[in-house]
């Protein structure tokens, strides 16, 4: 029960909740991360038991990790969020056709568990979850919600799978795609809500049937227990960094990223020695990216692995100027998840992205960023070296990146009214409640 003032509380009524995702902690970056902690909410501050199906932990190095065997199905508690595993196929070079198999046989994996659940423990949620992609499992919560008829279904997009893979090229056959989208198209007119993280994600979605009832805005958020301002700035404890100012580049590292872009403009500064580019990525291209780097003789780019998440913050507190960098194709499908973490600390980022699409939109009205075209080299080295002079430019921008998060991507605030919206909280006066 949250007390909300002096006059009102919030009551979230006990339910039970299926989560479906193929991403979910201990993955710590992606779709995982937003996920897991969705769920951890729910169960800890939500009064709601909460099951998770997912696969094994492999993303973003495709890798399975550590400690996690993916022969057979397993379970474990995770901060009071009970979570099934099933195996899952993961190859160590992703492509496009590789990843279609990958979702089809997570498809099957998790239409098997829910048929356990409703046949041998005669399981009952409320709600069913599903974190998209992959979007097929919009099919395996309306198999759940065949059996299960009062269930209701909260379909959420973090990324327009299809239109992502059409638009980079990783899904050439037109009759493939035309299925896809039948499929989508389906989906999206039978679940019950509809939620994405952007406004240009959710034009896109609403204009895809005018049968799709209507696209909630549910945005990532930041997690502000983990993801804060250090002041005064923490040193780098790196000593080949000392005395260096860092520009940051996190993430994983995939096609929609074109982080080549990074290495091009590191090698524009390869005189200064007060200046350091420091890219901490898991991802298939990574080993590409580190060749390139060697390539070119770079002594002023440094490769980490993805950091602890306490690690990980220091870094970012510590980082002068932060890169969000995507291909241009990508466009207004994916609005990275990673710039959060950078509002959160009051970053100084430069970000690629075109005019028109979300990213765009939310940067160039919060003042919060500093935004050049995608691909450009000129411009992005452009943008650093001003940001690196201009000293009034770059504490503004700061300064209004600080006070966005703080305004629009608190948790507690993004969660409680999505879950409002989906009719998961109710708001009654105390004397309602005096009368329950």
């Amino acid at each position: 029960m949250f007390y909300l003032d002096g006059t009102y509380k919030e009551i979230i009524r006990m339910n039970k909740l299926l989560v479906i995702g193929i991403n979910y902690y201990p993955e710590l970056t992606g779709i995982g991360k937003y996920t897991a902690e969705f769920s951890n909410f729910l169960a800890n501050e939500g009064n709601c038991e909460v099951d998770v199906i997912t696969g094994n932990p492999y993303y973003p190095r495709w890798k399975i990790f550590d400690g996690y065997k993916n022969k057979w199905f397993t379970k474990e508690k995770i901060n009071n969020v009970s979570v099934y595993r099933v195996p899952l196929y993961v190859p160590s070079s992703p492509t496009s056709i590789k990843r279609q198999v990958q979702d089809i046989l997570f498809f099957f994996s998790t239409i098997l568990l829910a048929t356990y659940f409703l046949v041998f423990h005669k399981k009952r949620y409320n709600y069913v979850f599903i974190a998209v992609p992959s979007f097929t499992l919009g099919l395996a919560g309306l198999y759940y919600r065949f059996f299960a008829r009062k269930a209701i279904i909260l379909y959420h997009i973090q990324d327009l799978q299809i239109d992502a893979a059409e638009q980079l090229g990783m899904i050439k056959k037109k009759t493939l795609l035309k299925l896809y989208y039948s499929v989508e198209r389906f989906i999206l007119e039978n679940v019950n809500y509809v939620s994405t993280i952007s406004e240009g994600m959710q034009k896109k979605i609403l204009a895809k049937s005018n049968n799709i009832k209507e696209c909630h805005i549910f945005s990532n958020w930041i997690n502000n227990t983990c993801i804060y301002p250090i002041n005064p700035k923490p040193f780098v404890k790196y000593d080949a960094l000392k005395g260096k100012k860092i520009i940051f580049y996190s993430g994983s590292i995939g096609e929609k990223q074109g982080l080549e872009v990074l290495i091009a403009t590191a090698s524009c500064f390869s005189n200064r020695k007060d200046v350091a580019f420091v890219i901490a990525c898991e991802g298939p291209q990574k080993e590409k990216l580190v060749e390139l780097a060697e390539k070119l003789n770079l002594d002023n780019v440094y490769f980490f692995n993805l950091l602890p998440t306490g690690q990980f913050n220091e870094l970012l507190n510590a980082s002068y100027i932060h890169l969000v960098i995507q291909k241009e194709e990508a466009g207004d499908l994916v609005l990275p998840s990673k710039l959060t973490n950078i509002l959160g600390v009051g970053g100084c980022a430069i970000i690629t992205a075109w005019p028109g699409t979300s990213l765009f939109q939310i940067v160039e009205e919060a003042k919060c960023g500093y935004v050049v075209p995608p691909f450009d080299v000129t411009a992005l080295s452009a943008a650093i070296n001003l940001l690196l002079t201009d000293e009034e430019l770059y504490l503004e921008i700061s300064r209004n990146a600080l006070a966005y998060a703080g305004k629009f991507l608190e948790i507690n605030v993004i969660i409680k009214e999505y879950l409002t919206w989906i009719g998961l909280t109710e708001v009654a006066s105390t004397q309602e409640i005096a009368n329950v």
